[in-house]
């Protein structure tokens, strides 16, 4: 159990108004002696087993979650031998789904009433209470869940960090007013002076308020006052929302100062302890888009402020990588994109999609792959993770290349946000699809990327196929296809395109899952697509551009061709 003395002096830290903690900082700091030798794959936990979605997975779903229980969720999903480091998230960053003596639990600002619903959290069915009442039992047991991580990661031989996401909205994604609300934080409800105004996720802290800036410096803190971490990763992008719209570039300073002040108190930590504290931050994936955002990267960068990068979020390939690798002069630092097992059309990805993603990524000069949203209990994706972590493995694999998707606003509906917290995404941004295409319009062109399998006759697949998903195509809808600058197909013969089914049917062993989420058995991911044969010796390493011309459309349709989905799939067998 905690001590009341220290719950007492929480609430009066969280519930203050004035005298925000300060914390010197100076115009340079040295760098931390962080790891030489880049990790190959970085894995994101966001905590879904413990925040409410666990007791899907468990057998007894009734009782409380004991350590062992809590274990085989964080590791049974890995392939321990491949997964480098652990960045586990213990909430929101706002709420504590573990024993704090900065912040509260989730739910305690409403005295522990939670919502009937039991889609509460993103739609998502689980029991709202379940992220107060399994780390609570946890941590009255002696187990509290930071201690757990750290214990059980460096047991395995992987580095633990701690995942802070630094302005986390997920509490406002219901109408403001709605309560009770676990997530919603007491230091939110009491000073409404510390939000960000004119958001459509209401809930965003300022951080030009120096008591934000200072609250969260604390929360930092006691990771390593209280546990062995190795590193944390300071989340920017969850979420994106850190000053009032038009103001980020002006207000960068605040960010950068804040950043100086994390290194030197961890640098302080770090010497008492006798070894580096690894700082990371995870960022959006092009550089203009951190300068956007009010991240000062190249500051960051030229004042050591950071020991790894990890870059953007569902990302299919990262041609940008070296925007940032200018940015580094002498130093090296790590660069991690992020790789996510969905998007794109998918619900759950193949692992073929996933293989063709972090192929690319490893293309493009990523120094390691990093997993984000793994929501997937079971072993029954142990040799992606072996594939993704092992170049030289996953080049022989089967694959398929995928573009980007713009991505839809999400939780909207009356009184709902919208789409400010991917403000700075590839997938709201700079997505290759949807694209229209008529007559007029035509030729249309996108680019495929693909791996550097296709570098020589002797590593290139045995085969390909190029598939295109249409809405609205019509019966004498003719189509003329170019892969640079070779037809794929054409107009003679008056050839007509059809669609046919592609892709395949997922199994899910018995025992695996995914938290939270109900999945038939197999995933059906199968969909409608115009199907052609692509001689392998047409494909090039990187990117492969595509021409897509309508010559001739289905007269009195009403709406425009659209194309939905374009994916190179591979074989070597």
């Amino acid at each position: 159990m905690s001590n009341p003395g220290l719950r007492t002096n929480r609430r009066r830290f969280l519930q203050a108004t004035a005298g925000a903690l300060t914390v010197p900082w100076a115009t340079k700091v040295a760098a931390a002696t962080a790891k030489t030798t880049p990790r190959r794959l970085l894995f994101n936990w966001d905590g879904s087993m413990i925040h409410c979605f666990g007791r899907s997975a468990l057998e007894n779903s009734t009782s409380a979650m004991s350590r062992e229980e809590f274990t085989s969720l964080i590791f049974t999903p890995l392939a321990e031998n491949n997964v480098d480091a652990i960045m586990f998230s213990f909430g929101n960053g706002n709420v504590a789904e573990y024993q704090s003596d900065v912040l509260q639990w989730p739910g305690e600002a409403d005295r522990f009433e939670f919502p009937a619903a039991q889609n509460w959290h993103g739609g998502i069915e689980a029991d709202p209470a379940d992220q107060y009442q399994n780390p609570k039992s946890l941590a009255d047991g002696g187990h509290n869940p930071p201690q757990v991580v750290v214990e059980e990661c460096h047991r395995r031989g992987i580095d633990a960090f701690v995942s802070l996401r630094m302005n986390d909205c997920h509490d406002g994604q219901h109408p403001k007013g709605t309560l009770p609300n676990p997530e919603l934080a007491i230091f939110k409800r009491q000073n409404p002076d510390w939000l960000v105004e004119d958001l459509d996720w209401w809930s965003a802290l300022d951080y030009r308020n120096p008591r934000v800036r200072a609250l969260k410096l604390r929360v930092i803190e006691e990771f390593f006052d209280r546990w062995d971490f190795d590193g944390i990763e300071l989340d920017w992008l969850r979420h994106t929302l850190y000053f009032p719209r038009g103001t980020e570039q002006e207000n960068a300073h605040y960010l950068t100062d804040f950043m100086r002040q994390v290194r030197q108190s961890l640098q302080e930590r770090a010497q008492r302890r006798g070894r580096a504290i690894e700082v990371a931050v995870r960022i959006p994936e092009r550089v203009a888009w951190c300068q956007e955002g009010g991240f000062d990267v190249p500051t960051w960068i030229s004042e050591d402020l950071i020991d790894l990068a990890i870059l953007g979020q569902s990302l299919t390939e990262l041609p940008t990588l070296t925007e940032f690798h200018n940015l580094m002069g002498d130093r090296k630092i790590p660069l991690y994109p992020c790789l996510t097992p969905f998007g794109n059309g998918y619900r759950v990805s193949p692992d073929e999609v996933v293989r063709g993603s972090a192929a690319n990524l490893q293309r493009d000069g990523a120094d390691g792959i990093y997993t984000f949203n793994w929501f997937f209990h079971g072993d029954w994706r142990h040799n992606l993770l072996r594939d993704i972590a092992n170049p030289d493995e996953l080049s022989v694999q089967n694959k398929i290349y995928t573009l980007t998707h713009k991505t839809p606003a999400l939780f909207l509906g009356p009184g709902g946000p919208g789409n400010d917290y991917i403000r700075y995404n590839t997938q709201n941004r700079a997505a290759s699809l949807p694209l229209r295409v008529t007559p007029k319009n035509s030729p249309q062109t996108v680019s495929i990327p693909v791996g550097p399998e296709f570098g020589s006759s002797s590593t290139r697949p045995a085969r390909a196929e190029l598939w295109l998903a249409l809405d609205f195509m019509g019966e004498s809808d003719h189509l003329e296809l170019v892969l640079n600058q070779q037809p794929l197909t054409s107009m003679p013969g008056k050839q007509r395109l059809r669609l046919e089914t592609v892709g395949q049917q997922i199994q899910v062993p018995p025992g695996s899952g995914l938290l939270g989420m109900s999945l038939s058995n197999p995933v059906d991911v199968r969909f409608e697509a115009v199907r052609v044969e692509v001689p392998v010796e047409m494909i090039s390493p990187g990117s492969n551009t595509l021409s897509i011309t309508l010559n001739e459309r289905t007269p009195g349709l009403k709406h425009e061709l659209r194309v939905n989905r374009v994916e190179l799939a591979t074989w070597f067998n």
